[in-house]
């Protein structure tokens, strides 16, 4: 009698704390919807998309976290230099316009990181040459049609500032660039950075055989055997520009007629070298170092020399990829704009653009694509790309006089 009192009142007491138990387990699947959220998003698509602003909203927060997580990442990596990640809102959103002057395959790259970050921001992107969109921006100027401009001309960059086209910009993430590499007032900055080098086929000569200097180009040995880029092009351009500065007026007149006396195939692209030298119809090429990374991964038998690193030598001439906001994007169009140009300049815009085409992330501390030197084993040419445009007219006057195509 007395057992069978306890199993009942057992029984009774098993009961009432299993009601309690079942009460008390619904209590918590209302408060965690970090358990719950991603099942409503896999069986509720449709409402999904109804909710889409709360759903933003809700799911941005993650999103934030890992970006703020990175960016803390990249503030640390760079913090001698004082440079603040991108303050990631992914709440933003609206149209932009971009001009650029870089491949569709590289750019889509981009902007499909972008959107990953900022999924309401719409980005259409124009392509052209440097001289196309650069006269474009200055027929549109009393009425703009883009927001942002991208391009890798760096004249062109400064001749387009000098027009007053482009907006002041106090960016933590631009001012963090090297003065050399930007506009002063912050309105247009580098991205990345291109060496100029000597790319040759492997078939054709040993690196022994190679010139380790720009200037042995201008030497009749080379007759009939080289190609560079033509006046038509910036890069070659300024790279006249920096010669005539670290050599001297004279010997890079000199330079540039030993390079039309030797019959240089000349081309307005520099494709058109690298696939030269690959195909053995030349031995030698002047290009931006990208191009023999490019053709090496295509297959092709190039080997590459970085010229003048010897003490006495001119070190390594470089020019740049460039970005900056144009005038008349104004409000809330402004912010996004900002929001783009950031994103360029933070680790995973520098990390993309950069990789992407085999160049050098202007941010530091960015990881390079495999294969890529570092530019610090490289003694680099003392120049300020940002001033390269006031010797322009020079070194145009040269190409004329001397007749260089």
């Amino acid at each position: 009698m007395y057992r069978h009192n306890v199993w009942t009142l057992w029984g009774i007491t098993t009961l009432v704390m299993l009601l309690i138990l079942a009460a008390c387990g619904g209590a918590p699947a209302a408060n965690a919807p970090e358990t719950d959220a991603p099942a409503a998003e896999e069986t509720a698509p449709a409402e999904e998309e109804a909710t889409a602003e709360e759903a933003t909203t809700e799911e941005a927060t993650p999103a934030e976290d890992e970006a703020t997580t990175e960016d803390e990442t990249a503030t640390t990596a760079t913090a001698e230099e004082g440079t603040a990640g991108a303050v990631v809102d992914a709440s933003l959103s609206g149209e932009l316009v971009l001009y650029t002057t870089r491949s569709e395959a590289l750019i889509n790259g981009v902007l499909e990181a972008f959107n990953e970050q900022y999924p309401n921001i719409t980005v259409t992107s124009v392509n052209g040459s440097n001289s196309e969109l650069g006269a474009r921006i200055l027929e549109e100027q009393a009425n703009p049609q883009a927001n942002v401009f991208i391009n890798s001309d760096t004249l062109t960059m400064e001749d387009l500032y000098a027009s007053g086209v482009f907006q002041p910009n106090e960016s933590e993430l631009i001012l963090a660039v090297p003065e050399q590499y930007r506009a002063d007032d912050g309105s247009w900055t580098a991205l990345t950075l291109r060496g100029r080098v000597l790319m040759y086929n492997t078939d054709l000569l040993s690196e022994d055989e190679v010139p380790t200097s720009l200037t042995a180009l201008a030497d009749p040995e080379w007759s009939d055997r080289i190609g560079s880029a033509d006046s038509t092009n910036g890069a070659m351009v300024a790279t006249i520009v920096a010669l005539n500065r670290l050599l001297d007026e004279e010997t890079t007149a000199g330079w540039i007629q030993g390079l039309v006396d030797n019959n240089t195939l000349f081309s307005g692209s520099h494709t058109d070298i690298r696939q030269a030298v690959g195909t053995g119809e030349i031995e030698l090429g002047l290009v931006n170092h990208y191009y023999y990374f490019l053709s090496l991964e295509e297959g092709a038998p190039v080997g590459i020399v970085w010229p003048d690193q010897g003490d006495d030598e001119i070190g390594l001439i470089v020019n740049s990829t460039n970005i900056g906001i144009l005038q008349g994007t104004e409000g809330e169009t402004l912010e996004l704009a900002q929001a783009f140009v950031d994103f360029m300049l933070d680790t995973t815009g520098q990390t993309i653009y950069a990789q992407g085409n085999f160049e050098w992330p202007v941010k530091a501390d960015i990881p390079l694509a495999d294969g890529v030197p570092n530019p610090d084993d490289f003694t680099i040419a003392d120049i300020n790309l940002k001033t390269l445009v006031d010797d322009a007219p020079t070194a145009r006057e040269q190409i004329q006089t001397v007749g260089m195509p």
